[in-house]
């Protein structure tokens, strides 16, 4: 009987030592072994972000910059909130990058400029919704991807998938995939 014990729990080890755990990575420029969680008073935060960052897809959808400053103050004020509730960590700084991009943003004067700004804060969200995809559901969103310039962004799932990056005067991109 302690035989056996010793033989399960050797066994059990061997396994958890073996089995590598993935882990999605943060954003550039931090741990590339963190994995980016936030806290329960974060969310709030997060899901005006969010709101607000649709509205501003359906801005670059369209080209159209009226009220891009509106919304990037909105943005700028709920991710400053959301950093100042986090504690110091992936989650932190996912949001003071999500900022950084807001406040690029305010200053956009042109369509280019505007998408350099939303690519920013893309790129800050989306590691958070590679680590946890249930995320995406419960916010009833995708992550898509332009083939033609690499870019990635959040939409509504409910959406066909549209560039919010495209240059030309064409708002079809053919070349877009949902990121799983």
């Amino acid at each position: 009987m302690i035989k056996n014990s010793y033989l399960k729990r050797g066994i059990m080890l061997l396994l958890f030592s073996c089995c590598s755990m993935q882990n999605i990575p943060a954003h550039e420029g931090h741990s590339h072994e963190a994995v980016i969680t936030i806290g329960k008073k974060t969310i709030v935060h997060l899901q005006s972000i969010l709101s607000t960052y649709q509205e501003v897809y359906t801005h670059l959808v369209k080209k159209d910059l009226n009220n891009i400053t509106d919304l990037a103050r909105k943005l700028s004020d709920a991710a400053q909130q959301a950093a100042q509730t986090e504690p110091d960590g992936a989650g932190r700084h996912m949001m003071q990058h999500v900022h950084a991009g807001a406040e690029d943003l305010k200053k956009a004067k042109s369509v280019q400029d505007a998408q350099k700004a939303f690519a920013s804060m893309s790129d800050a969200l989306l590691p958070f919704f590679k680590s946890w995809p249930n995320q995406l559901k419960r916010n009833e969103l995708k992550m898509c991807q332009c083939k033609n310039d690499g870019y990635c962004w959040l939409q509504p799932q409910k959406l066909s998938p549209v560039c919010p990056y495209t240059t030309s005067g064409a708002f079809v991109c053919s070349e877009i995939e949902e990121v799983k």
